[in-house]
């Protein structure tokens, strides 16, 4: 019943790809193991140990581990049991997966092994760093080729269109001359069709999810094209490492990929910004030497 009522509240507050993630996690771990039992009756011994026999990854634990500790809280502080068994079971440890950018040969590589309608959305993807999900739901209104600006207002998962999670989400991102030159190309193939900028050449309709440019497109490229094979978000990372290692200032790339600041930048591509320049400070030190020889010249 408490699993029933935390979905119930999701589907209200949550967007249709995120309610499914929580439906999925507690249709196929939550409700077969725990849903016969009184919730007064769940320990924190039986958390664990339920935990321990568990053959996914630490980060999809923890996911799995959200609902339920949302219905203990819940019954926590409404009064139905007199301590929350999952107050004391931490999230476990995991190391976030780290970026695997291309090279520019690789890149190179990858859009010459292609064309037409395919080349022009990966060569767009490469050089405006956008997730998969804004890539697909990017549209033609929102385009202006003369300012070289794109306006991001919206991303499509699986199959829905949704707004950001954030305000930095919803951004307006320079255009560099190959982006531009995607467009350009793409233009006479959809940019009458109704919106959206980028079309399944397969299906002659807009894109519907990330997967199927994965297997449709994608795989078979990177096969074709000798590279070795990394997922298509890696043209994000591209995107950012191309950037920090020309020097680009940090928080403006964190502005174009739509972060928040440049924190996540720093923790995420930390290795691709050059060193501290050499002359730092120097600045800093010539004014205060000018000033420390004002003071003299005045005794």
């Amino acid at each position: 019943d408490a699993l029933d009522r935390y979905l119930d509240s999701k589907l209200r507050t949550c967007e249709p790809s995120s309610y499914r993630t929580y439906k999925s996690v507690v249709e196929h771990h939550l409700r077969p193991t725990f849903g016969a039992l009184p919730i007064s009756e769940l320990t924190t011994g039986a958390v664990q140990a339920w935990i321990a026999g568990l053959t996914i990854s630490n980060k999809r634990i923890n996911n799995v581990l959200i609902p339920l500790r949302g219905i203990c809280a819940d019954a926590f502080i409404d009064g139905q049991i007199p301590r929350d068994p999952m107050a004391r079971i931490k999230n476990l440890s995991h190391r976030a997966k780290e970026p695997d950018p291309f090279t520019f040969d690789e890149v190179e590589a990858i859009l010459a092994a292609t064309q037409g309608q395919v080349k022009n959305l990966f060569q767009f993807a490469f050089f405006t760093g956008l997730r998969t999900g804004e890539l697909i739901g990017i549209e033609w209104p929102h385009i202006d080729i003369d300012k070289r600006i794109a306006h991001i207002r919206k991303a499509v998962v699986m199959g829905q269109e949704k707004r950001p999670k954030t305000a930095s989400g919803e951004r307006d991102i320079v255009l560099l001359p190959p982006a531009i030159e995607a467009l350009k190309a793409q233009q006479s193939l959809t940019r009458f069709k109704g919106g959206r900028v980028f079309y399944n050449p397969k299906t002659e309709a807009p894109w519907a999810n990330d997967e199927q440019i994965r297997l449709q497109f994608w795989k078979p490229l990177l096969k074709r094209s000798g590279v070795r094979y990394r997922s298509a978000y890696n043209t994000r990372h591209t995107y950012a490492s191309m950037m920090l290692t020309a020097g680009e200032n940090p928080m403006w790339v964190a502005y174009q990929m739509g972060h928040s600041d440049w924190g996540m930048i720093r923790k995420v591509y930390g290795r691709w910004i050059p060193d501290n320049d050499a002359s730092g400070g120097n600045k800093l030190m010539a004014a205060w030497s000018q000033r420390r020889h004002e003071e003299n010249a005045s005794v």
